[in-house]
This record gives structure tokens, sequence and C-alpha cells, in this order.
């Protein structure tokens, strides 16, 4: 099973706003004039306060069952950070309306069919799962579109929201996964949240880019495959990576931090400090 972090290794999540607007001005292909990683992420944008939504309410569920002072207080910043998280996606809605994206039916489908149904009939501690679950594939990204640089030469309105939320996805890796260890230390339980998350995330995923793609009729161009060929398989080699970050969540002795990347993560926060505002608690993220 996992090792939880002790208390002496907790750290402080400072909890940090957005500042950036998305002007109408805003290139319809963001990511480098590259379609296919455009509506990737613009799907993930569309996911991400529904997430966000369900990994709150979830821990929030959870919190009385933490006994460990510290991991409570790492609940509460990681509360605080993905509820700007939130924020900050959903104010990029408004850039993808203005572009003609019809997405608001997909983001409320996935509400209701996925989480509404989750939240009646799956256990606490299987949601739990499925939160440090997805929390590992937030971070994995994270970690890959950082370190890859893979949006070097994005909007830098559009790059700032994405550096900072990856950023912050690998700054609080830890908490959900010692949530889970805390309350459910069985391997089972963190099984159980795999098969029941990752196929999910990754179909969404999908779903959502090929109607985005559809919608400016960049699906039916060979060159956009071809980028996408790019970025599964080739520069970034994303698929191969992925399985690699799964495999490693499955191990049964896995924690979080056994990959520190944290130093990741400050370089990002670093560049995207002129557009965050620390709202509560925080440090200064400069330094």
């Amino acid at each position: 099973m996992g090792r939880a972090q002790s208390s002496t290794q907790r750290q402080m999540l400072p909890t940090r706003r957005l500042e950036t607007q998305f002007p109408s001005s805003t290139p319809r292909h963001w990511c480098s004039g590259n379609p296919f990683l455009t509506h990737l992420l613009n799907t993930y944008t569309v996911l991400v306060p529904g997430n966000e939504g369900f990994y709150i309410r979830t821990l929030r569920k959870a919190l009385p069952q933490c006994t460990d002072p510290g991991l409570k207080e790492e609940v509460i910043g990681f509360v605080m950070q993905e509820g700007q998280h939130a924020i900050g996606h959903r104010r990029c809605w408004s850039l993808l309306t203005e572009q003609g994206y019809r997405f608001h039916g997909f983001a409320r489908s996935v509400d209701v069919l996925v989480y509404g149904i989750a939240e009646r009939i799956v256990p606490l501690k299987i949601r739990v799962s499925m939160v440090a679950c997805i929390e590992h594939v937030n971070a994995y990204l994270g970690h890959e579109f950082l370190s890859q640089q893979i949006l070097r030469s994005a909007h830098p309105d559009v790059r700032a929201l994405f550096e900072w939320h990856f950023a912050e996805e690998i700054e609080h890796k830890g908490v959900s996964f010692d949530v889970l260890t805390h309350l459910a230390p069985g391997y089972l339980t963190r099984l159980v949240g795999v098969l029941l998350t990752w196929p999910l995330f990754y179909m969404l995923m999908t779903l959502g880019t090929l109607r985005l793609m559809a919608q400016d009729r960049s699906l039916w161009c060979v060159a956009t495959w071809r980028l996408a060929w790019r970025h599964l398989w080739g520069e970034h080699h994303m698929i191969a990576r992925t399985f690699r970050h799964i495999a490693r969540y499955l191990r049964p002795r896995f924690h979080p931090w056994q990959d520190d990347d944290r130093e990741l993560a400050a370089q990002a926060l670093y560049r995207t400090a002129p557009a965050l505002t620390c709202v509560e608690g925080g440090r200064d993220f400069r330094q």
C-alpha cells in the first residue's frame, strides 16, 4: 500500500487567484496554431469546473474522518486551490462561447450522468479513490506539459491559465492520495478508483476534443491528425508516457511524492506570477 506523507512533511498550500482575462482577439487555435492540442485543452477547460466541484464535495465529506491536523490543513488548501481552478477555467468559457463553440450541453451531461450518479450510489471511500486517481492524472499531465514545454508557443493569456493550473496540480498532488490512505489503506480500493476513473476521463476527453474539432471543421483535415500523431506518438510520446504514469500509480507502495517535481511547479508559478494574486495565507511565490 502507499505511504502517507508524515505530518512533518506537510506543506502550506497558498490560494492564488488568476487575474487574466481572455480577449476576443485570442486565436481560435491558441495553442501554437495546433487545432488538436487547442481542442484537447479546450475540452479540459470545459470539464474542469464539474471535476473540481466533485473533488471539493468529496474531500469535504471526508474531512471529518481525517485525524491528522496537518492533513486537514492541506485538504483545506487543496479545496481553495481547486475552487480557484474552477473559476479560472469557467472564465475561459466566455472565450469559447464568443468563438462560436457549443459545449454547455456536454458539460451539463457530464455533471448529471457522471457526478450526479456517482455521488448518489458510490461509497465515499471509492469516491475519494476516484479523486486520488484523477488527481494523479492531473499531476502527470502537468508534469508532461511543463517539463516538455508544450505550451511555450501558446497564446500568453491561455498559457498562463494552464501553467498556473498544472503547477498547482503538482503542488498538491499528494493530498487526495493521503486522504485515501488515511480512510482506506487497502490496495483494492485504489484499484477500483482507477478502473472507474481513468477510462472515463479519457473517453470524455476524446469525445469533447472530437466535438470541438468537428465544429471548426479541423476534424476532417489530414494536417490535424498529423499534429495529433506528433503529440500522442511522436515528439511528445504522450500515450507511452501516460501508460507509464498509470503503471507507477498501480505499484502497491506508490506515493505521489516519489517523483518530486516541485521545482518544475515553482518555475511555472514564477513565470505566471504577474497574472496571479495570493488570496489568503499565501507566501510570495516569486521566491
